[in-house]
């Protein structure tokens, strides 16, 4: 990288569109626009301009000067919850065309209750292929990988002929054991392209080659499904980049907390269904690793939802079989089997509408959105939203929302509280406002305990990070119940562009998985020979995206549990097995670490040992954000005093004047007892009576509880 080099990451939400751009000097701007619909590039275009404008540039100069492009989009997660994706066919094995309608088994574990039921009484959502859409194919393979039946190549070519003439835009492929042996699959690809030369076609032993019908038929299905979307989106903003300037590659980044080309991302379309809320979790991990912290709980609130995550031990926890979005008016959910960032997520953002329900005050889950957007914003919206209530109860200021660069209408908000809220209670507006705020935030925190103590995790282990536009405003409520051991806001008003941080701070990542089913004692050989197989294609397939075999890191890792077992444990595999002693390691490595998950006494070793998958990380460094590192001045905050406003302090029950503080100012050292208001360009502190924060050397604010 040059001194010239910037690195720019941008990153779609639901209301607003962030970024965040760093120079190699450690110059550091950031962005924050509304969230452009129909067509979301144009939000990320108009983010772009406002980074050059910020770093006095013109869009132009930046882009030219830019070595990493990376960016969280929202395209496929929105085909898929609004239902707008690719007319999408179905080949698969004769006799399994009933495999989407049935799911299996695993669809309620993790779920709550009422959801479950709903399973069991048969509420799924509708297929995303149509039955009449799903052709079965005369073939089969054994699960050893042999041919029983061979493929009907004159049945399978009338069949995909009837696909294309019921207008089909793209075609999945998912036969029987085809990742022990993908020939007949890929026999079936030939076969579309000479029918249909143009059709995309998605083969579930490229995308998913893992062992579980009904995970991998899903994934399939929603790759073809998704795929269209994302390539009409790609293509789109990488033709503007290209054309104002941008001569690096435009990185999309993935579920799993890596980046892929922008070419390439289509194919693997599926795999980028939490694009954003994965920069969040990245992000919070590259913080954790500057300030030295290993555990920590991530909470991302923005406009339209509240997302958690864990990271352990320095790692974000992966989920290897997550659920896919769910899709209005479902409650229910489908399984992917592709490895995503373990999160989770509720209706609980800023532009989350407040109701009643037969006098019951609820929040959320639907939300405002952008546009019209809370009724403060005069954008036309009339119901009252969680940032009303904050506006009503002055905790966001009218006059310096969003730097300045918005106006709000507080008459608006009032308006809202009171005629859909607090005159249908008879309570007073402020009430209502508070009343609103406090929902969300114990709704907050009740996530944030299933999310840890629900999972034999303890809070008081784990440093909690916040961030998104309302996150820090709020964290300090919902924290302190949990007893974490600090709260902390990503510095310099970044919190607000976190996920863009997270997005621009990846590496190439990408996972290969090959089914191993095998019980112990394991064969050193066969793992061995396994490794070295997706070792071989990762290094080809990094080295078309240009990055050289010393620059790919290989971790090596295998999907282990108990026989007769559903759940498995992944677990760490040494970079050369070699002997029985090395392949009997990964057992032993196993027994340890399901002890330390489920608590001591828990294992079963007499049921015996069996590895599911063999799994390999391949990660490729590419360009990182330089962030400065500030000398340590003294506790004094009072040369970034801005003046006073009355807040509502809630165990006092009125408004209070208390100190606003301008965080641009803010210097490392800085030391804010509460109550305080700390505002930045994108975002609003609130630090609580018996709580204090102070300012690290990145200008992290980090928030202790004093009584």
């Amino acid at each position: 990288m040059d001194d010239r080099g910037w690195v720019i990451g941008v990153d779609i939400g639901g209301t607003f569109t962030d970024g965040i751009a760093t120079g190699a000097d450690g110059r550091s701007v950031y962005a924050k626009v509304p969230t452009t619909l129909p067509d979301r590039a144009d939000g990320a275009i108009d983010c772009v301009e406002a980074l050059a404008a910020n770093a006095g540039l013109e869009v132009e100069e930046l882009l030219r000067a830019t070595h990493k492009f990376a960016h969280g989009q929202t395209a496929t997660v929105n085909a898929m919850v609004q239902r707008d994706g690719a007319v999408t066919g179905l080949l698969t094995t004769a006799g399994f065309a009933d495999t989407l309608r049935m799911m299996n088994i695993s669809r309620g574990l993790g779920l709550p209750f009422h959801e479950a039921v709903d399973g069991i009484r048969g509420v799924k959502p509708e297929s995303l292929v149509p039955y009449e859409l799903i052709e079965e194919i005369e073939e089969r393979i054994d699960v050893g990988g042999k041919v029983v039946v061979p493929l009907d190549h004159v049945a399978a070519r009338a069949a995909i002929e009837r696909l294309v003439a019921n207008g089909v835009e793209a075609i999945a492929v998912c036969l029987l054991w085809s990742f022990l042996n993908p020939e007949h699959e890929q026999e079936l690809r030939r076969i579309v392209a000479e029918v249909a030369p143009d059709m995309p076609v998605t083969l579930s032993s490229e995308i998913a080659p893992v062992i579980g019908e009904y995970e991998r038929t899903f994934t399939s299905v929603a790759n073809a499904y998704l795929a269209p979307a994302l390539e009409r989106y790609v293509h789109r903003l990488d033709e503007e980049l290209r054309e104002r300037g941008l001569s690096a590659p435009c990185l999309i980044m993935q579920s799993n907390g890596g980046l892929i080309p922008s070419r390439e991302a289509p194919k693997l379309a599926a795999s980028t269904l939490v694009s954003g809320l994965a920069g969040g979790v990245m992000g919070s991990a590259f913080v954790g690793e500057l300030l030295g912290i290993d555990n920590i709980i991530t909470s991302d609130m923005g406009g339209t939802s509240f997302e958690v995550s864990l990271i352990v031990d320095g790692h974000p926890i992966l989920a290897h079989a997550p659920l896919a979005p769910r899709m209005a008016p479902y409650t229910w959910h489908w399984r992917m089997a592709l490895p995503t960032i373990d999160i989770t997520a509720i209706g609980a953002g800023g532009g989350s509408i407040a109701w009643l329900d037969r006098g019951v005050l609820k929040v959320g889950p639907h939300s405002a959105q952008a546009m019209p957007g809370p009724a403060c914003y005069g954008y036309g919206g009339t119901e009252p939203t969680v940032t009303d209530a904050d506006v009503v109860l002055g905790y966001l200021s009218p006059d310096n929302f969003l730097g300045g660069k918005m106006t709000i209408d507080p008459e608006q908000a009032v308006h809202a509280v009171r005629t859909r809220i607090a005159d249908p209670l008879g309570i007073d507006v402020v009430t209502a406002a508070w009343s609103i705020v406090e929902v969300a935030n114990g709704q907050m925190a009740d996530l944030l305990r299933h999310l840890t103590l629900n999972k034999g995790h303890d809070p008081r282990d784990f440093h909690l990070m916040a961030f998104g536009g309302a996150g820090p405003l709020h964290v300090g409520h919902f924290g302190p119940s949990l007893g974490v051991r600090d709260m902390v806001v990503p510095g310099r008003g970044f919190a607000a562009a976190h996920s863009a941080l997270g997005v621009a701070i990846a590496d190439y990542r990408q996972i290969y998985v090959r089914s191993h089913h095998v019980k112990a004692p394991f064969d050193p050989v066969t793992v061995e020979s396994t490794f070295r197989e997706l070792e071989e294609r990762a290094v080809r397939t990094f080295a078309d995206w240009g990055v050289g075999e010393q620059e790919v890191q290989l971790v090596r890792s295998a999907d282990v549990r108990y026989c007769r077992q559903f759940h498995v444990v992944e677990v760490p595999v040494a970079p050369s097995v070699q002997s029985a002693e090395d392949a009997a390691l990964i057992q032993q490595t196993f027994e340890t670490r399901y002890e330390t998950l489920f608590g001591a006494g828990t294992a079963v070793p007499e049921a015996g040992v069996e590895i599911t998958n063999l799994r390999l990380h391949a990660i490729g460094g590419v360009p990182k954000p330089v962030l400065t590192q500030f000398a340590v001045e003294g506790p004094d905050p009072s040369a970034a005093r801005s003046g006073r406003r009355p807040v509502y302090i809630a165990d006092a029950g009125a408004f209070q004047e208390v100190d606003v503080y301008a965080g641009d100012l803010l210097a490392a050292g800085n030391v804010l007892p509460g109550p305080a208001v700390v505002e930045y360009g994108g975002t609003t502190v609130f630090v609580h009576p018996e709580q204090q924060a102070e300012l690290d050397s990145f200008l992290n604010l980090r928030i202790h509880v004093t009584s």
